[in-house]
């Protein structure tokens, strides 16, 4: 408690030091908060789209309802396959007609003999899907297998460049917000050189007198890293409704209260150590006992 005093009170004597140690930790914390929640959404989203029928797969005109089940049989028994949807020549005459429902002359032109029938097919994960449209090649009755593997591989990518770019931006920041605490709390190491060589000479040992300045870091990490998780989650939530919108019916929202408080305890429980060794550092690199 002493240790804490000490250096709350040395905190208000430098208020503008202390404020532009908050401030740079606060914008730390609240990059890696919101690099959290951006790359738990953007798994979310690529999961959503890894599980949805991604491979459409059409019958020849001739293909009888043999070769057909045959081939959603086969697919079912897929243990990378999750979901197998056949649309009948019937059914694609259905989905046709109402398409076209405004069409009187290309619907009396139409009927359900010279329609092919098509099987949707979802896999476990994103990397299944190569090996399905394989699958859906060589099955019998096939004619032409349509893969959206630009669409997935170009949403993966961007996940990826994201996540890189992420993390490197949230280290250097953490690396900027760890060396000015260091820089701040060695100020304060200077400047009582004397009173330190005062507590040496009556016995105070290293740990006694690096503790205050410990305390000193472990306020300012801790400070800005609870004040980052609040910006930080106040934004998602504010935006929630756009981001509803923008991503329609997957479910990010509500956000699960675990992962939220796995979040916020990893986070400041980061932002804590963080300072904390800053402020040893600053002891361990400027005390010269």
């Amino acid at each position: 408690m002493n240790s804490l005093n000490s250096a709350l009170s040395s905190i208000r004597r430098s208020p503008y030091q202390a404020l532009a140690a908050v401030m740079i930790s606060t914008v730390t914390f609240a990059v890696i908060f919101g690099l959290s929640y951006f790359l738990s959404g953007s798994q979310a989203v690529l999961r959503y789209y890894e599980t949805r029928p991604q491979i459409i797969a059409f019958f020849e005109i001739e293909a009888n309802n043999e070769d057909i089940q045959k081939t959603k049989t086969l697919m079912e028994a897929k243990p990378y396959v999750t979901e197998v949807k056949l649309t009948s020549k019937e059914d694609a005459l259905k989905l046709y007609s109402q398409e076209y429902q405004d069409s009187p002359m290309l619907l009396e032109l139409v009927t359900a003999d010279i329609l092919p029938a098509s099987i949707e097919v979802s896999a476990n994960d994103i990397n299944s899907l190569a090996q399905i449209k394989t699958d859906l090649e060589q099955a019998p009755g096939i004619e032409d297998v349509q893969f959206q593997e630009r669409v997935v591989e170009t949403l993966r990518s961007w996940t990826n460049t994201a996540r890189i770019i992420g993390f490197a931006s949230a280290g250097i920041l953490a690396l900027l917000s760890f060396l000015i605490i260091t820089v701040i709390v060695g100020l304060r190491v200077s400047a009582q050189k004397r009173k330190i060589s005062v507590l040496r000479l009556i016995g105070a040992t290293k740990w006694y007198i690096k503790r205050p300045f410990m305390a000193e870091g472990l306020v300012y990490g801790l400070t800005g890293s609870l004040l980052g998780w609040g910006i930080a989650t106040a934004a998602v939530f504010w935006l929630s409704p756009d981001i509803k919108s923008f991503v329609n019916d997957i479910a990010l929202f509500p956000i699960p209260w675990q992962f939220m408080a796995i979040q916020f305890l990893s986070g400041v429980g980061g932002g804590a150590l963080l300072g904390l060794f800053a402020g040893l550092f600053a002891g361990q690199r400027l005390i010269r006992l």
